[in-house]
């Protein structure tokens, strides 16, 4: 492992605030560098979220590195990370990394089962909308406005109409085109990865390979959860949405 820098991709709605907590410890005596959301989908539909999505940035680059360009922390992690650091913080993409870091960089991460995944993003969407004030509601984001205004049925038809930006998520995220073999692009470009359903599993394996005890903590429970369960038709919709993400996970979910 000293020869890469780790990168860990947290899929939305995946665990991601669980496995930046399980990172923390498995890289204790490493040192973490911070990137913040690197993939902005909303700023690909509205001038308005790009602006949004720019502003959280400079504000999270700023309280990190007194920088307002996020090339300033691709340059600090060039010059200042060692074999073995972790890169972590926001929501990355792999390729952007790639794209941006000349350094070897090896994925950790987490999948979930897409159709929970789906839901989970709903309710946890409609409910942050639910909760803003009339304000912060027209600040929102278009998933939690979304979310907000349609149906679960409504809300995937949503983003069917938009699936070049909001369908398969996690394939997108970990930087999987569906051409390159599976096995070829774990061998390539992940250190380390799970699926959600199996947690245990998942620091069980990374536990082993960073030799020291690393456990699983869940956070980030949805209170108010308006759709509980899938009609056929909805289930249609996210195989049609998520349709690499269900070949990634089927995948992994067969190693675990």
């Amino acid at each position: 492992m000293s020869d890469f820098l780790c990168v860990s991709i947290r899929i939305p709605k995946s665990g991601s605030s669980s496995l930046a907590r399980v990172l923390e410890q498995a890289f204790a005596d490493r040192r973490i560098f911070f990137l913040p959301h690197t993939l902005d989908r909303d700023g690909e539909l509205s001038a308005l979220q790009r602006a949004r999505f720019l502003r959280s940035r400079v504000q999270n680059l700023f309280r990190h590195y007194r920088a307002i360009t996020i090339a300033t922390a691709f340059d600090r992690i060039e010059k200042e990370a060692r074999g073995g650091d972790l890169i972590s913080g926001g929501h990355v993409d792999f390729l952007t990394l790639r794209a941006n870091i000349a350094r070897p960089l090896k994925i950790i991460t987490l999948f979930r089962e897409p159709v929970a995944r789906a839901l989970s993003e709903y309710n946890y969407s409609r409910e942050s909308y639910q909760k803003k004030h009339f304000l912060g509601r027209i600040d929102a984001a278009i998933l939690p406005k979304a979310a907000g205004r349609y149906s679960f049925e409504g809300y995937l038809d949503y983003l069917l109409e938009h699936r070049h930006i909001y369908g398969d998520v996690a394939s997108r995220y970990v930087g999987w085109n569906g051409t390159e073999p599976i096995g070829d692009f774990f061998a390539n470009h992940v250190f380390h990865a799970g699926i959600l359903e199996d947690a245990n599993s998942f620091v069980h394996g990374l536990s082993e390979k960073m030799g020291r005890a690393v456990s699983f903590p869940h956070e980030n429970r949805t209170e108010q959860v308006s759709a509980e369960s899938v009609s056929r038709a909805e289930r249609s919709r996210i195989e049609k949405l998520f349709a690499r993400d269900f070949e990634i996970y089927a995948w992994q979910k067969a190693r675990v």
